[in-house]
């Protein structure tokens, strides 16, 4: 069965589509010993040469679909970079036969908490697409104050270096003693930096920001820093969904994992509040 070129690279990990398109424009990628055109197809016995580098063998091997969830600590890579000698959480990860572990969302080296990865390199890009419509949610965990100050209201709109940021929530939820945690909820993916700068601007100093809702998929409570999860259920099906994808196809590809247990693989700007304040306080 014959697939297009693009797609087929971009499903093993070898580069996104976009990577790809650019290589083939520019020559890089070879199929029989000739430059590959756009929208070529190609088959099993087609040999397909990137940067002089053979992967026929790995466009050969049948993926299965696998989408994870990893809690990432602070001090990590979401990806690694060439010359740079940071540690990257792919060394934490599970092995894959073929391709590679692809993030799905974003998180900074110094941010910490839910990052989504996926061995299908079409499906990260299409839903990275839309990636900016989903809502998100963070735990703050910030210093009380001193016994004489009150708790200060909590803007649910600040302004970050000219740009406004809204948030939907923002709410003590629990913790005693000398640090609280707190929920912050926005309808779209926001900077860390943002969510510091709103705590700094009402003078609470903030000790963690931990993302731990994005989208359709939620940290599991249970689930240690530097350890992933296989997703499953309905999250994976609302992930699908945002792909464009049926999770009846893909149960029907047997693309999908069966489920698991629940053991798990080791693997400053200043901020002008605004006149909105957040109900919860």
């Amino acid at each position: 069965m014959e697939e297009r070129l693009h797609k087929l690279l971009a499903q093993h990990g070898i580069g996104s589509r976009r990577q790809v398109e650019a290589w083939i424009r520019e020559g890089r990628v070879l199929v029989n010993g000739k430059p590959a055109e756009i929208g070529q197809r190609v088959g099993p016995r087609d040999r397909v040469v990137v940067d002089g580098r053979d992967v026929s063998k790995r466009l050969a091997v049948r993926t299965e679909l696998r989408v994870i969830v990893y809690h990432k600590p602070t001090g990590e890579m979401s990806r690694s970079r060439e010359g740079d000698d940071r540690a990257g959480v792919e060394d934490r990860l599970p092995s894959l036969r073929a391709g590679r572990w692809l993030p799905v969302n974003s998180l900074a080296y110094g941010e910490d908490g839910l990052l989504i990865l996926t061995n299908d390199g079409t499906l990260a890009s299409a839903i990275r697409r839309n990636a900016e419509t989903l809502p998100v949610e963070y735990r703050a965990r910030a210093l009380r104050p001193r016994d004489d100050e009150a708790w200060p209201d909590m803007p649910l709109e600040i302004d970050v270096e000219g740009e406004p940021v809204v948030f939907t929530a923002v709410e003590r939820i629990e913790g005693e003693g000398t640090n609280v945690w707190f929920r912050v909820a926005a309808d779209r993916p926001v900077r860390r930096g943002a969510v510091r700068a709103l705590f700094d601007g009402v003078g609470l100093k903030l000790s963690r920001v931990m993302l731990v809702n994005w989208g359709p998929v939620a940290l599991p409570r249970d689930l240690p820093r530097g350890r992933s999860r296989d997703l499953d259920g309905s999250e994976l099906d609302a992930l699908l969904a945002l792909a464009g994808r049926t999770p009846s196809r893909e149960r029907d590809g047997k693309a999908s994992r069966p489920k698991r247990g629940p053991k798990a693989s080791r693997g400053p700007s200043l901020a002008r509040p605004t006149g909105r304040r957040s109900g919860g306080r």
